[in-house]
């Protein structure tokens, strides 16, 4: 390799580290490490480094093991959902060490997944971990109730929770018109193994759209691909088999009723 072209790498290299640390680390450095860390790591996420993403965050939760802000950007963003054991030790550690209700919730969604829904029940008793659910939009309580099968339940506390969280909305229309299909799925899902009127939740969001990806024929679609990848290395304490079997269950479930959707509104 010539000296002419090593120079010009070279300076390639040097031009790239100066704007990284221009960006990224300059306008950080009075910021506390751990929070450098988030910022190193939304980097890497953001030029679709995942995997390298999450080891920055790991990292950092062995050497700040309290910064619980860490533990939940973690939750947000890591790229390994079949490895769940792996990700519940981690805020097992956390969540010794905090004691944080957050954390608390995190590990029983995980819970109520893994089918331990009685400790999941645990860690969504108290007033912070309550409080926590409704800050950050996650109903976990409705899908305990949904995993023991408890249909009727499962519906109340999901609107009871969205109630609280939009309390001058006039009826579902204005409440749930700007979720996510994602989202709204399992109330619809709800309403349809209850044989009620699951229409009325469904026409809330487009069955199709040429102007976003947000509708249910996307959802479907997505599904659809995603059935045949299904993976998982581990469970959070059970056999890797029951996890998997759970999942399976939940697409098929779901790529069942978006064709009844289809069907119905296409």
């Amino acid at each position: 390799m010539s000296f002419s072209l090593l120079w010009k790498l070279g300076m390639v290299a040097l031009v790239v580290g100066t704007i990284f640390f221009l960006s990224y680390i300059f306008p950080n450095v009075r910021t506390p490490k751990w929070r450098r860390k988030i910022i190193s790591a939304k980097y890497l996420r953001d030029r679709q480094h995942f995997d390298l993403a999450d080891q920055v965050l790991e990292g950092a939760m062995k050497e700040f093991p309290e910064a619980t802000d860490v533990y939940h950007v973690y939750y947000q963003y890591y790229s390994t959902p079949e490895d769940m054991k792996k990700i519940y030790d981690i805020f097992v550690r956390g969540y010794e060490k905090t004691h944080d209700a957050g954390l608390g919730v995190v590990m029983a969604k995980m819970l109520v997944e893994e089918g331990d829904l009685a400790k999941a029940a645990e860690l969504l008793e108290s007033t912070d971990a309550q409080e926590y659910m409704l800050t950050h939009n996650m109903p976990v309580k409705a899908q305990l109730y949904y995993r023991q099968g408890n249909l009727e339940q499962a519906e109340k506390e999901y609107l009871d929770f969205y109630k609280k969280l939009y309390p001058d909305a006039q009826n579902e229309k204005e409440i749930f018109s700007d979720f996510q299909p994602e989202e709204l799925i399992f109330l619809a899902l709800i309403r349809w193994e209850l044989k009620k009127d699951w229409r009325s939740i469904v026409s809330c969001l487009p069955v199709k759209s040429i102007m976003e990806e947000d509708d249910w024929l996307s959802l479907y679609q997505k599904l659809k691909e995603d059935q045949p990848k299904l993976t998982v290395k581990s469970g959070v304490y059970g056999p890797a088999e029951n996890l998997l079997e759970f999942r399976k269950s939940e697409i098929e479930k779901k790529i069942a009723f978006l064709h009844e959707v289809m069907k119905a509104f296409m």
